[in-house]
């Protein structure tokens, strides 16, 4: 009988499968969809009922309110008549309203009546008000509350004489929409952490085991006994494959071969500890200005004090980033991310308690090492896991884990900041940088390959890739502005407005929201897009655009739905250009790294970027304080599209020099 050879394993996963569509088939999507409908259900019923219990229970204070209120327009129409002002021609009563309805944006209108006849008004016109006194008023099918109470006064003028207050009875409903925005966002989150989870839990125990799986079947159908299922797995695929490595091993020592365990890196495990390190630290987003700004009070200005706090955790974390990834290597990712999570965890919570400017400064700068520390030990994980073809798409997996910490971490900050004060964010953030220390130990290899270190890079190889053109162009035009606009912009101006317009800590939240939103819901498609094409440096000019046009219209108009506009777009903007930059980068520099390994490249980029969000909040709190918080997002809109400009000019004249010296090379060889 002839065997027919069979395809070898290299070959076999080299060959080009169908096209894969851009959503998963299968019930599990039935399954999201139905799960997603009924806690819906379940959500509009609950809150369809608290409604109705929040109307009974809000009606009696707002009634108490308004007795108060109708108490004070009534004593001031008493003290005219004791000084026998007749009630007809009583002055002042339109600005008695005015300061009352200042205190209370429900209080609509107040009348002095008299026998349904209105004397005086305040908020509308008097045959206005009588219309609203006629029959019916009580119903609940009135836009208003009415409360009514008569003027106690002595002598005939005040007989028959009332004070009626309207309120709008949408004020009984508005705790209930805030709350019900609340439950709406807690909702998603839980959606999308559900989500993560179960992505994770898959990843690890099924996909991950059954690729291995695969890779040693197929091993074993090319007659080879050189791998051994390595992938931990204590399921019916771990013990299966537990008696496949009795078969390998005991053939192997046949043919005198020692196999290997094959293994596959849990590249989804670090997209979950990008999203705990980055949380603890976006918990605290839309109180920081606000919470900065009192602590430091009582040295400096609150809004000057804030930037620089701001501006010297940035700072710690663009030193600490390029020391980190020139130490990266020999360190290894799993120790570096333990040593980050431990600063962030005593940085935070020290931020917590802290009394001072310069106590805060100190935790502050802890948080922002710890920081720099766990960002530098995941990007580096993923870099050694993935090659040139899939980088950017192994990049925005990460960075997914990030935006996700950006959608979840305001929203819920501004929670529970609203609740428990603002010091309880930070408090949380503690927490969550302290439980991720623990789930570093399961979700990251302490080796993702195990190559050596690659030699230092001498005085002469750094100067000729910092003297690169193109790496130049996209280090000062596009990686720094980024950066700066980000912190600039949405850390900073972006709370400040928002709270001195008059929005709550958790609308701002909200609003903050959308930029990780937007970047998470983009980014894989957008990563792919970029991969598929291997044109990053397009990827990073269509990013700067989007952030220049952004910032300009919310500058030009300075509103609640322009800012999260803009907002969108910047998230927009960064899920197209951050990755891409990583991966530009270093195909930018490739003589370089293929000699001296990624990390010196990369610490110059990180440099670079933090110095630039290490600058965002100082200049925004300079331009802030010269022309105005919307006069600021208006300039640093200029920046961006000034910036955008010169690097696709830069970038379109340089790779054309480039190829003319190496044709004029190749011709003169």
């Amino acid at each position: 009988m002839t065997r027919v050879p069979s395809p070898k394993p290299e070959q076999t996963e080299r060959e080009p499968g169908p096209r894969k569509p851009l959503l998963p088939r299968g019930r599990i999507w039935l399954l999201l969809l139905v799960s997603a409908l009924i806690l819906c259900m379940t959500l509009v019923a609950v809150s369809w009922r608290a409604a109705g219990l929040a109307r009974e229970e809000l009606e009696p204070e707002i009634t108490q309110k308004a007795e108060i209120e109708a108490r004070a327009l009534a004593e001031r129409v008493d003290h005219a008549l004791q000084l026998d002002i007749p009630p007809a021609e009583i002055v002042g009563f339109d600005e008695v309203f005015g300061q009352l309805q200042g205190g209370d944006p429900d209080l609509v209108f107040a009348a002095v009546v008299r026998n349904e006849t209105v004397l005086h008004s305040g908020g509308f016109a008097a045959k206005e008000i009588e219309g609203l006194l006629g029959p019916g008023r009580e119903g609940e099918n009135s836009p208003y509350i009415l409360t009514e109470i008569p003027v106690q006064s002595e002598g005939s003028a005040a007989q028959d004489l009332g004070i009626v207050v309207g309120h709008d009875r949408a004020a009984l409903m508005r705790p209930v929409t805030d709350n019900l925005f609340d439950i709406a966002v807690i909702f998603f989150i839980t959606l999308a952490l559900s989500f993560e989870l179960v992505l994770l839990v898959l990843t690890v125990n099924v996909a991950l085991p059954a690729r291995v799986a695969k890779r040693v079947l197929l091993n074993m159908r090319a007659g080879k006994f050189t791998l051994l299922h390595g992938q931990s797995s204590h399921d019916e695929i771990g013990r299966f494959m537990a008696r496949i490595n009795a078969s390998i091993r005991h053939a192997a020592s046949k043919l005198g071969t020692r196999p290997r365990h094959a293994r596959e890196v849990k590249l989804i495990g670090v997209r979950l500890l990008a999203f705990m390190f980055v949380l603890a630290e976006e918990l605290a987003r839309p109180i920081m200005p606000a919470f900065f700004g009192q602590i430091s009070g009582n040295t400096l200005d609150g809004q000057l004090g804030a930037g620089i706090v701001m501006a010297v955790q940035l700072l710690m974390v663009a030193i600490a980033m390029p020391l980190c990834s020139l130490f990266q290597e020999q360190v290894g990712s799993l120790r570096m991310y333990l040593a980050g999570a431990l600063l962030a965890t005593v940085g935070l919570f020290g931020t917590a308690f802290a009394t001072g400017l310069w106590d805060l400064l100190m935790w502050r700068a802890l948080s922002g090492i710890g920081y720099a520390t766990t960002f530098v030990a995941c990007q580096a994980y993923v870099l050694d896991a993935t090659s040139e073809k899939n980088r950017t798409q192994g990049t925005a997996m990460m960075v997914g884990g990030i935006m996700l910490a950006d959608i979840c971490g305001p929203a819920i900050g501004g929670i529970l900041a609203g609740h428990f004060g603002q010091a309880s964010t930070f408090i949380a953030g503690g927490t969550m940088a302290c439980l991720a220390v623990v789930l570093a130990f399961f979700l990251m290899d302490n080796t993702v390959r195990g190559k050596a270190s690659p030699p230092v890079p001498t005085r002469e190889a750094f100067r000729a890739m910092l003297s690169n053109r193109r790496l130049q162009a996209l280090i000062l035009f596009a990686a720094v502005p980024a950066k700066l606009i980000l912190s600039g912009f949405l850390y900073y101006l972006t709370p400040v407005i928002l709270l001195d317009a008059g929005a709550t800590t958790a609308e701002t939240g909200r609003v903050i929201m959308l930029y990780g939103l937007v970047a998470l819901l983009t980014g894989w498609g957008i990563a792919r897009w970029t991969d598929k094409k291997q044109n990053e440096t397009r990827a990073v000019g269509i990013g700067g655009v989007l952030t220049a046009v952004g910032l300009l219209l919310a500058g030009w108009m300075p509103e609640y739905g322009m800012f999260a506009i803009a907002i969108a777009m910047l998230g927009l903007a960064q899920a197209t250009s951050i990755p891409a930059q990583v991966s530009a980068s270093l195909k930018i520099s490739e003589d370089f790294t293929r000699d001296h390994g990624t990390g010196p490249v990369l610490a110059v980029l990180r440099l670079a970027e933090r110095l630039g969000g290490a600058l965002g909040p100082l200049l925004a709190a300079g331009l802030t304080l010269w022309v105005g918080a919307s006069g600021a997002v208006l300039v640093l809109g200029v920046i961006a599209a000034l910036a955008i400009t010169v690097f696709e000019l830069t970038t379109r004249v340089t790779p054309d020099r480039q190829a003319a010296k190496t044709k004029d090379s190749g011709q003169a060889s």
